[in-house]
């Protein structure tokens, strides 16, 4: 092997070894310091929701079916995320861990392109390792703020994209190579659906680019390259951006502009004010001061070695063949986001982070300039210390103690009441429960409480919030509904007003709580530094022997080790209905269910044609013939294992309904009476039991969502006097584009009620 072919293998050796030992810091310091917690922030919530969702599709679907729902989800901000962590997802698990590495992901490529960009531009592969060294030394991606690398979310993803992007024009020679691009093209289309907003800011860019290239001798084929870009990037994001149009028209004009939100959150900064916010920004927030201060340390060390050029090694090296136009292409990439983020009235410091890539190639291309006349060894010597610098300080940001450490009981506190509404909704077997929270609070709202549950035990449960029911205040008959509807009530009691909901809340405080405590089951109150809440619970739900107690699970999630697995508070219980109906004529499709997640399923003697999905509990297939089928099902969790007897009543037929009972009881006590109704056409709507011979209606069951082909189950009867009753059950389908929208069909059996004892 020749010297320098010898030397770019070492020189990229060196590089995947710096990538992986970022990575491998990175990833255990997101395990054992922040990926144990609840999901905190908003938008982190909304993205890990939309992921998690992709990913379980893929089990259910396969895997296109999920890259598919992934990438078409109406979202207003971007549309990758959740398709980017699908590959991810199916190679190492669905966790936070894995979620936070597609951003440790973006920063390594991003780090990767720039070292590259940099050496092809400067002529010197010392300035490519010193670009290495400073993007580590960065102060915003290891800062643990909201859109930082332990937020998933898309302001780094975003930014690192951006950086590519910026990396690859600046390696076109200045639009004079059709295959950069093409490459570039992709790189901002990619931008672009990561992030919408990204296309403000290529808008700008492709206009002041355009006018830099008109001014040049070769000016057509340039701005034809420019074209060429534009039209790729184009051709990749134009489709999601019009699939998300009316999305985006709401969250960017509708809530940043012209709706109330905006009076939330704008700074009421002046021109001068905006300016000032963007230079303490770059310098103090995103970039930081010691990336600055290496920076300049950098160039000076630079400007100082350059007298003694020559004297320390072979002739000084000039600028690469791509440095034409670098300048130029730079500040396009720093002044049009920079411009948007001026004139927006809402100034957020995570959106800033697309400074940084045109910051710091300033600062690259003064160094280039500056080691001109500086010798190879000297130049060496310059980036080694940087790029030791730089590893030094993301060393140390990566293992600093973080601000979850310092108040790790109150998380896990936190997390432990997210454990003991999650069990008590699989105890109770809620699909949809129902979570009322009198407060505006990071971590209690239906969708954080979705995403917690799914990340500690492997199941998406769906709680939706009745409250709050936003940042403003609603009336008070919406807030009493509410809470009148809720599965749970989290009453805050102590809390700091942050929003005008808070504020009514507070107001309301005593006349929710006597409601509370006159209508629902106390369950137990939890207290941090920030809040206090009082759980309340329907007492419809009903509790089960030995099941979850609040003060139990919180103590639970308060021993051992804050990243270690939650555990599971007993042996699975099933609480599916182990009684299922299907026809031969249609694929049928049902589910396993049992409480105290992570779950594992088997089924011993499942008929032929089925298959079962043991991590899901799902059963689908097809039944070959009529007939009564048996099978044992088994769930196991870590706390042991429980089996029960499952069958399903299939016929040969679009519309059947059945019932069956012992024929005789005891009058006053309750026993089971089984029934079954299938409809191809997926209409079922209610059953409605009637006692003939008491002339009186007993009940009326509506069919549950989701169960409109297929519903069996068991219901508690009591004949309350002695002697034979007549029980009819009607089954009513209900289509509306029917001419006749109702259709019943009757079922009665005779059940002798003996005297009771």
């Amino acid at each position: 092997m020749k010297s320098a072919a010898r030397m770019r293998f070492a020189h990229a050796a060196g590089l995947a070894a710096l990538v992986a030992a970022e990575s491998l810091v990175f990833l255990a310091a997101t395990k054992h310091h922040y990926a144990w917690s609840y999901p905190r922030w908003n938008d982190q919530v909304q993205y890990l929701d939309q992921a998690y969702g992709a990913y379980e599709l893929s089990l259910s679907e396969g895997f296109e079916k999920g890259a598919i729902g992934a990438l078409t989800r109406v979202c207003p901000q971007g549309c990758l995320h959740a398709l980017l962590a699908l590959p991810v997802f199916a190679l190492a698990g669905p966790s936070r861990t894995a979620a936070l590495a597609l951003n440790m992901a973006a920063f390594a490529a991003w780090q990767v392109a720039t070292f590259l960009a940099v050496r092809r531009i400067s002529g010197r592969i010392s300035i490519a390792w010193a670009s290495a060294g400073l993007l580590a030394a960065l102060h915003f991606p290891w800062s643990e703020a909201a859109g930082t690398a332990v937020d998933f979310r898309l302001d780094l993803m975003a930014a690192s994209a951006f950086g590519i992007t910026l990396a690859t024009a600046l390696s076109g020679r200045g639009f004079r190579s059709t295959r950069w691009a093409l490459l570039l093209g992709a790189a901002a289309g990619v931008t672009v659906l990561l992030r919408f907003l990204t296309a403000v800011y290529f808008g700008i860019i492709l206009v002041a680019l355009l006018c830099w290239l008109l001014g040049k001798p070769d000016r057509w084929s340039r701005c034809g390259r420019l074209a060429l870009s534009a039209l790729v990037a184009v051709g990749i994001f134009a489709p999601a951006l019009w699939h998300n149009r009316e999305a985006i028209y709401g969250y960017y004009w509708v809530d940043h502009f012209a709706g109330p939100v905006r009076a939330l959150h704008d700074a009421h900064l002046g021109a001068i004010g905006s300016v000032r916010w963007l230079v303490a920004q770059v310098v103090l927030n995103q970039v930081g001061l010691v990336a600055c201060v290496l920076g300049a340390a950098a160039a000076a060390a630079f400007a100082l070695l350059a007298s003694d050029s020559g004297q320390d090694g072979p002739a000084p090296e000039g600028p690469g063949p791509s440095a034409e136009g670098a300048w130029a292409i730079t500040l396009a990439f720093l002044a049009a986001p920079a411009a948007v983020l001026a004139v927006h009235p809402i100034k957020a410091e995570p959106p800033a982070s697309i400074l940084i890539p045109g910051t710091v190639w300033i600062i690259f291309l003064l160094w280039a300039k500056l080691a001109r006349r500086v010798g190879r060894a000297a130049a060496a010597t310059v980036g080694a210390g940087v790029l030791a610098a730089g590893a030094l300080v993301f060393v140390l940001a990566e293992t600093r103690k973080s601000e979850l450490d310092s108040r790790e009981s109150d998380y896990r506190r936190i997390n432990g009441l997210g454990d003991y509404l999650f069990f008590r909704a699989e105890e109770a077997g809620l699909a949809h429960p129902l979570v009322g929270v009198a407060w505006v609070l990071n971590g209690l709202d239906g969708d954080t409480l979705r995403v917690l549950g799914y990340e500690r035990h492997g199941r998406l449960m769906d709680f939706a919030a009745t409250l709050p029911t936003g940042l403003f205040p609603t009336s008070t008959e919406s807030v009493k509904r509410a809470l009148a509807y809720s599965d749970f009530v989290c009453l805050a009691t102590r809390a700091a007003v942050v929003w005008p909901f808070d504020g009514q809340m507070r107001e309301m405080l005593p006349s929710m709580r006597e409601w509370c405590d006159g209508h629902l089951t106390y369950a137990g109150r939890i207290d941090t530094a920030e809040f206090s809440v009082s759980v309340y619970e329907r007492p419809a739900i009903g509790t089960r022997p030995g099941g979850v107690r609040l003060d139990a699970t919180v103590s639970s999630a308060l021993r051992g080790a804050a990243y270690a697995d939650p555990g599971t508070p007993a042996a699975p219980v099933f609480t599916s209905e182990p009684r299922a109906v299907a026809s031969t004529r249609y694929a049928f499709s049902c589910r396993l269910l049992a409480a105290y997640s992570p779950v594992r399923y088997e089924m011993t003697g499942l008929p032929e044609g089925l298959t079962l999905n043991p991590m899901t509990g799902e059963i689908r297939g097809r039944f070959p013939r009529p007939g009564i089928f048996k099978a044992e099902a088994r769930a196991s969790n870590p706390s042991g294992s429980t089996s029960e007897m499952w069958q399903v009543h299939v016929e040969d037929s679009d519309w059947f309904s059945f019932l069956t009972s012992e024929p005789e009881c005891s009058a006053g006590v309750p026993f089971d009476v089984a029934f079954g109704a299938f409809d191809g056409g997926g209409t079922l709507d209610f059953i409605e039991i009637t006692d003939l011979t008491a002339r009186k209606t007993l009940r009326r069951l509506d069919v549950p969502v989701g169960k409109g082909q297929s519903w069996g189950g068991t219901y508690k009867l009591t004949l309350g006097e002695p002697g034979t009753h007549l029980i009819l059950m009607r089954f009513a389908r209900y289509d509306p584009s029917a001419k006749e929208p109702y259709s019943f069909v009757d079922h009665a059996i005779p059940i002798e009620a003996r005297p009771g004892h």
